[in-house]
């Protein structure tokens, strides 16, 4: 008896482990009456799930938008606006303060357009053309800490790969990533707002290699820099940043002897490391990559060819080898969604095609549960002058209390910002969950000037912002 006690007991242990995660949950977040093969997701700072996803109709290919908490999948928005536009292959992108990013490519005039949803106002932004004329093919967005907003995307017939960045409000002219042939591949963020960027180039040989830049906060993309430098030819290139601010990418090393049969191999970029083989040799394609808070590395890819998916094999190196895939099931799927949210949870999307239409399923390593947080109480403020004649000065004192209704493993620290004349909110100073007090100095008594503050989240997420 006390051995089978012990038995149970090691099992619920190793089943909370995380070399024993598997993906669960599976869950039908959407349902649409034309096909779809195409789904991606994004987790936000609170552990909410985002879906984006393109239909095909006999109208036109509009693209959707689906959030999921864990009990409840939101109405599927249509982020084009239009149920007669043909949107490609949409990608979607969530900022650590909560903006949603979908954006989508339209091959009639070669444009690239995205949608930004802002989580302070609960609204949807118009739809933005991010670059006329340059490409469409799969776009990606990604958002940064400070609110910029990164889209890559590529030409797949003239071979050249973009970014176009979105800084302080503005589209900047796209930048070629490409110096030869390039096509596909992707943009990612990491804690410290550098965007990293991979895709791929035809060698003279004829096969592809791929290259990754990458681009500061403030600053300008670098030079590109090889990837791969033997073996066979690359494919669907990926990338991710963790929360080390280390980007991984990810991609099909091609079998020349297997039609569209591929290794997954993925790399941490600029470490030194070596490639990586995450799944042997298969038919499969798009493969995806995500960090978790303890530095696990996730990868998923569809399974079968390429137009004719029935699934996904998802693996992670948590034990410190790679696990053997698992598989899950779907139909007639292209392509695959992956992200990690910041408390440990693991996501995969997929399209499945059904005899009346399609869903839009999600599987999860853990149950999402949303960590909402919120704003501080009790805010109190006092003015100080000194030295009206020579060396003014004006000293605001802050102090609030932490809220009770919020859990505190769920609360990181709080965001102080402030606001000069009829100006805009800008972050003053973040500090730490025990500090509950701030005082600041300026020397221009002529300003007008508003504090906020908001409670911050371990993923960079803040609640409603209250004024002192």
């Amino acid at each position: 008896m006390k051995r089978a006690v012990a038995l149970i007991a090691a099992m619920i242990f190793l089943a909370g482990m995380p070399f024993a995660q598997t993906m669960k949950n599976s869950t039908k977040v959407a349902s649409v009456t034309g096909g779809v093969r195409w789904a991606q997701c994004a987790f936000g700072p609170e552990g909410v799930l985002h879906i984006t996803f393109e239909e095909d109709t006999n109208r036109g290919h509009p693209v959707w938008y689906v959030s999921y908490d864990g009990t409840t999948a939101s109405t599927p928005f249509n982020v084009t606006d239009n149920l007669d536009i043909r949107g490609e292959r949409p990608g979607i992108g969530v900022g650590p303060r909560g903006q949603v990013a979908v954006a989508w490519g339209v091959d009639v005039g070669d444009i690239t357009y995205v949608r930004i949803y802002d989580p302070k106002t609960k609204t949807w932004g118009s739809v933005e053309t991010v670059a006329s004329g340059y490409g469409w093919d799969e776009p990606q967005p990604a958002i940064d800490s400070n609110g910029t907003v990164h889209v890559f995307f590529s030409s797949d017939s003239g071979g050249r790969a973009y970014c176009s960045s979105k800084i302080n409000g503005v589209w900047e002219a796209p930048v070629k990533l490409s110096a030869g042939y390039g096509k596909q591949g992707g943009v990612a963020v990491g804690p410290n707002a550098k965007a990293w960027a991979v895709w791929r180039e035809k060698q003279g040989d004829g096969n592809y290699k791929n290259y990754y830049n990458s681009r500061d906060s403030g600053g300008n993309w670098g030079s590109p820099t090889l990837v791969t430098s033997s073996g066979g030819s690359t494919s669907h290139p990926s990338i991710t940043v963790g929360p080390d601010s280390v980007a991984i990418a990810v991609w099909g090393d091609i079998d020349p002897e297997m039609e569209n049969g591929a290794e997954i191999r993925l790399m941490r970029l600029g470490t030194g490391e070596t490639r990586q083989i995450a799944i042997t040799k298969y038919m499969q394609h798009y493969p995806r990559a995500a960090v978790d808070p303890s530095l696990y590395i996730h990868v998923a890819s569809q399974i079968g060819g390429g137009d004719f998916g029935n699934g996904a094999f998802y693996t992670h190196n948590a034990s410190g080898s790679w696990a053997e895939p698992q598989t899950l099931v779907c139909s007639m799927d292209k392509v695959v969604g992956l992200s990690a949210d910041p408390y440990g949870n693991v996501a995969l999307c997929m399209s499945d095609m059904t005899s009346s239409g399609s869903d839009i399923r999600v599987w999860t390593t853990q149950t999402i549960v949303p960590r909402y947080i919120y704003p501080p109480t009790n805010l109190a403020a006092t003015v100080k002058t000194k030295g009206l004649r020579k060396s003014p000065s004006i000293t605001y004192n802050l102090s609030w209390n932490a809220n009770s209704a919020n859990t505190d493993a769920w609360v990181a620290g709080y965001n102080i910002y402030v606001k000069e004349g009829s100006g805009a909110y800008k972050l003053l100073m973040s500090v730490s969950k025990s500090t509950l007090n701030a005082s600041f100095s300026f020397t221009d008594l002529s300003v007008k000037r508003s504090f906020g503050i908001v409670t911050a989240n371990p993923g960079g997420g803040e609640s409603e912002m209250v004024e002192f």
